[in-house]
């Protein structure tokens, strides 16, 4: 047997015996985490199969804005002797937004395609639905404190838009990933240690097509965190 269907066995095995107490103890739950803990399970048992696994939130679209939407777009500057550098964009906000003390937020890159990760080795794999793409976002994690840090996201889930063009946005997915800005539980951060983080997005595959850069605005009130080229 191979050692990812050991791992999915012994996973299963253990929600099977959490099942059984929440049954004997009266737990209740709602129908959002009946849904992720039944699509959970599904995924685990057909790991090799194509199962969308994935809880899928409503698709809101913002009011229309400006053109520049208040996004900086500029990703170089000039210097006072004339020469051109890269501009440090601050994601302090983000990391405030997030409740996460001690870390540092940086940009890492954006992946669209069918399906992310796409590396073949992660257990949990997000696939996008027939004429959609993923858009998911990465950010470096960086601890900058002398201890270890475990961090789990607050009761509130994090609310976050990309924006796809100048009358549209769309909501970011709520995944399974361990990595994922909307679902982190005790995730370990060693002192020093860089890990990466991501939002996922779903967008129609035309859309995907004519992006350009990301912008994404987190929060109930839309604040915007850099612009990032695609």
């Amino acid at each position: 047997m191979k050692k990812n269907s050991l791992r999915s066995v012994a996973v299963l095995s253990a929600m099977c015996a959490v099942f059984a107490t929440g049954c004997s103890k009266g737990i209740d739950i709602n129908n959002e985490q009946n849904d992720i803990i039944a699509n959970y399970a599904a995924r685990i048992v057909v790991r090799t199969t194509k199962v969308n696994y994935l809880y899928t939130p409503d698709i809101k679209d913002t009011q229309p804005g400006s053109a520049d939407d208040g996004y900086d777009n500029e990703e170089t500057q000039t210097d006072s002797q004339g020469n051109t550098i890269a501009v440090k964009k601050d994601y302090t906000l983000l990391s405030d937004y997030m409740k996460m003390k001690g870390i540092d937020i940086t940009y890492k890159d954006s992946v669209i395609g069918d399906e992310y990760p796409n590396d073949g080795s992660a257990l949990f794999v997000v696939e996008a639905e027939p004429g959609k793409k993923l858009v998911a976002v990465e950010y470096y994690l960086t601890n900058n404190t002398d201890a270890d840090i475990t961090y789990s996201v607050s009761q509130d889930t994090p609310v976050f838009r990309l924006k796809v063009d100048s009358s549209k946005s769309v909501m970011s997915f709520k995944t399974l990933l361990l990595n994922d800005f909307s679902n982190m539980r005790d995730f370990k951060l060693a002192a020093g240690e860089t890990k990466t983080a991501v939002i996922v997005f779903q967008i129609d595959a035309d859309d995907a097509e004519a992006l350009s850069k990301i912008q994404v605005r987190y929060g109930n009130g839309g604040s915007s965190l850099p612009t990032e080229p695609r």
